[in-house]
């Protein structure tokens, strides 16, 4: 646990795989991973807020492993590739420590940059392992894909029937441990149906009840009303800030569910909205189209800019 940190989130943060969420399928790989002794190249794609990143420092951590995490969506040209990398993958670990470079939402990265990551994938296998996160694998080259020889693909879709159960009932007691340690009072009911809305989003449910417990001293019935993404996103969307509505989408971990959803609950019966019928008609035809589409972001992005033509 990070005894510095304000948020809840990084507070308490799992540093190891025995401490994270995780179905009891999952977990036996990666401590069969950890058993080897060293990790194997690995991209972990799937839904934002699910651990991703946070099972890549664990796995990290479990093997004592000398790691670089880099973001790649930050950095994520060329020569982050050819200086970071560079010196860190080809130099001699410590005490014979295995090596591991944690590409955090690589989806992010150029495609020559993952061109560039491809190629010293190859160069540094003996020295060294890659561990890549994306919410989108889609817009991950092929080259760095498990078909593709270099990496072994692992989907966290939480959503399968057959994880949603443990998975929930596991979030739920990491939740009131949380607020027992923090002495916050809290009704369970609430949790549980906070947890039924945002599932398997863990970062949302853990930020809507930090928020609501700054504010309110208590978790009560009340935080379900809460949890709404309220004004700001439906003041975005009016003022047409693409990119402002965009972020902070990302930023509050919704799913392409969650954002049509609320714009049909909130948007659509605004007065401010002109024209109903054909933006309703533009909503369901970019809903269709995200469950088709390697990024979902995007159509998400189209039915924002539709949406204007309506105003």
């Amino acid at each position: 646990m990070d005894t510095k940190s304000f948020v809840w989130e990084a507070k308490f943060r799992p540093t190891c795989i025995k401490d994270m969420i995780l179905p009891q399928d999952f977990r036996n790989f990666f401590n069969k991973v950890i058993e080897c002794g060293a990790s194997m190249n690995l991209i972990l794609y799937g839904y934002p807020g699910t651990g991703k990143s946070t099972l890549a420092r664990a796995i990290a951590n479990d093997l004592d492993a000398e790691y670089l995490f880099i973001n790649a969506s930050d950095d994520n040209g060329i020569d982050t590739i050819r200086e970071t990398v560079t010196g860190f993958a080809s130099s001699m670990a410590f005490n014979d420590k295995p090596k591991l470079i944690i590409f955090d939402e690589a989806d992010g990265m150029t495609p020559k940059g993952q061109a560039a990551l491809r190629s010293y994938i190859d160069k540094f296998q003996d020295n060294c392992r890659f561990i890549l996160t994306c919410n989108y694998i889609g817009k991950v080259i092929e080259p760095l894909k498990e078909d593709g020889g270099r990496t072994m693909s692992f989907d966290f879709d939480l959503k399968k029937p057959e994880y949603q159960k443990e998975m929930k009932e596991q979030i739920l007691k990491r939740m009131c441990g949380i607020l027992k340690f923090m002495e916050i009072p809290y009704v369970e009911q609430p949790i549980i149906d906070l947890i039924e809305k945002k599932y398997p989003s863990i970062r949302s449910i853990t930020t809507i009840l930090q928020k609501y417990s700054m504010m309110k001293g208590k978790i009560d019935e009340n935080v379900i009303s809460y949890m709404q993404v309220g004004d700001i996103l439906k003041e975005k969307i009016f003022e047409k800030k693409l990119g402002e509505t965009r972020k902070y989408i990302a930023e509050c971990g919704l799913s392409y569910e969650d954002v049509f959803t609320f714009i049909m609950d909130n948007v659509i019966p605004d007065e401010r909205l002109k024209n109903k019928g054909d933006a309703i008609l533009n909503i369901a035809q970019y809903q269709y189209q995200c469950a088709l589409s390697s990024d979902p972001s995007i159509q998400v992005a189209a039915a924002l800019v539709s949406l204007y033509g309506c105003m």
